[in-house]
């Protein structure tokens, strides 16, 4: 997690600033910065429904300059997303074994990453179910989604290529795995997160990795026996 984060738990308690920036237009990409931290530490606290009001009060800046950066929930979360992704990939990547690196970033941010993935999952209906038009609507989650496949698929390349995991396993199947190792964490009591996060991979190392695998199967055929 961010330093911001891990300040945060450490405190035990909101810190959330009493006056606001009033620096001009050259504060923006601080702004910027300052409202993606803000709301890394809130989704991963309070969930994907935590009120952008809160993010801005935390980030110390104006509702106007939120919506100026990020009109709406979605675009918000995208960039926060694509912070994440940059930091995973960069520490997945450079791992001796980056399909295991993976899980561990993941598992890191799973309380972000349960936020991320609810906000995605119900940017495109309104509280009856119903679809809805949004600025940034399909659009700002098919960016997530090709922006997280990108990312996959060259953590994939790179476990592939240590034979970490064999040339079989698609980045639909880590898609699947970092689904089924974060919203379990994400849903669990704080206590048993720990525990949750061992049981998830022990699962998903001994159906990913290729020294538990027979190298001729892929993932979700069966091995000859």
């Amino acid at each position: 997690m961010t330093d911001a984060l891990t300040t945060e738990e450490n405190a035990g308690a909101r810190a959330i600033p009493a006056r606001k920036r009033n620096l001009g237009p050259s504060a923006g990409p601080a702004n910027r910065q300052a409202l993606i931290e803000a709301a890394r530490i809130e989704f991963a606290t309070g969930g994907g429904n935590v009120p952008l009001s809160r993010i801005a009060q935390r980030a110390n800046v104006g509702q106007g300059s939120l919506y100026r950066h990020f009109p709406d929930r979605l675009a918000l979360a995208t960039g926060v997303f694509e912070t994440n992704l940059a930091e995973i990939e960069k520490h997945a990547t450079q791992a001796e074994r980056p399909f295991s690196a993976l899980l561990d970033a993941i598992e890191e941010q799973a309380a972000e990453a349960s936020a991320l993935i609810e906000i995605v999952s119900t940017s495109g209906t309104d509280a009856s179910g119903k679809a809805r038009n949004s600025r940034s609507g399909g659009a700002g989650e098919s960016a997530l989604l090709t922006e997280l496949h990108a990312v996959l698929a060259r953590v994939r390349a790179a476990a592939v290529e240590v034979g970490e995991i064999t040339s079989h396993t698609t980045v639909k199947d880590l898609l699947v795995a970092v689904s089924m190792l974060a919203l379990p964490i994400a849903k669990t009591p704080k206590e048993q997160q720990a525990e949750t996060g061992r049981r998830a991979r022990r699962i998903l190392e001994a159906w990913f990795l290729a020294e538990d695998r027979d190298l001729n199967v892929a993932p979700g055929e069966a091995p000859n026996r």
